[in-house]
């Protein structure tokens, strides 16, 4: 009985939800997880786990890639407030240091998306079995690229995104999961000791978040 009540309250609260129209939102400031990554243009399939630190405007990305065939991992630190990234190298402690310019931008619903639906992932039809997210659609003002979000409504948290450019039709999708508030260690953003003499140099080598990536 307490059971059913519980559900009955839960549906109550989305059909509620549902009534109004949602708002762009941005996520909470410290987030880890995890996300599944392909562009289907260039055949490109990772998985990667990432740290995200919005107070500081940092984030930490360890990336298993497979491209072609061919198969590669990637650490990468990304401090925008410096403007500064590494590329780190812990099978022989070594570090590339760049220049990144890159603006920040934040885990975030952009202010001019368009409200395209809101859905349950899942069902309703017993409690815990479905989860209410928005979808959001847009263009990107810098680069134009064409972007559908799917950001959950309670807690703003990304779930689903992907971006398509229409000159030279390259689809990128991002699958987010294991997603957990906070950061179990600090020092996740701080540049491994082998990396202290490290020089900034090469300056095309990493320019933009997605360069990280990919």
């Amino acid at each position: 009985m307490q059971a059913y009540l519980l559900f009955s309250i839960s549906l109550c609260l989305a059909v509620g939800s549902l009534a109004e129209r949602p708002h762009p939102c941005k996520s909470p400031p410290l987030v880890e997880g995890s996300m599944a990554l392909t562009i289907l243009k260039e055949k490109t399939f990772g998985v990667e786990k990432f740290s995200y630190d919005a107070f500081e405007e940092r984030v930490h990305i360890r990336l298993l890639l497979d491209q072609d065939n061919h198969t590669t991992y990637r650490d990468t630190l990304l401090l925008y407030k410096e403007g500064i990234a590494y590329q780190i190298f812990r099978h022989n402690q070594t570090c590339e240091k760049v220049h990144f310019k890159d603006p920040w931008k934040p885990m975030e619903i952009p202010r001019d998306a368009k409200f395209q639906s809101q859905v349950i992932i899942g069902s309703l039809s017993a409690p815990a079995e479905g989860l209410l997210v928005n979808n959001w659609s847009g263009t990107m003002a810098e680069s134009h690229d064409d972007y559908l979000l799917t950001f959950t409504e309670f807690g703003c948290l990304p779930v689903h995104a992907w971006w398509y450019n229409i000159e030279d039709q390259t689809l990128l999708s991002l699958s987010f999961f294991d997603m957990v508030l906070g950061v179990e260690d600090p020092e996740v953003f701080n540049p491994p000791s082998f990396c202290d003499k490290a020089q900034p140099g090469n300056d095309a080598a990493l320019t933009t978040f997605f360069d990280a990536l990919i």
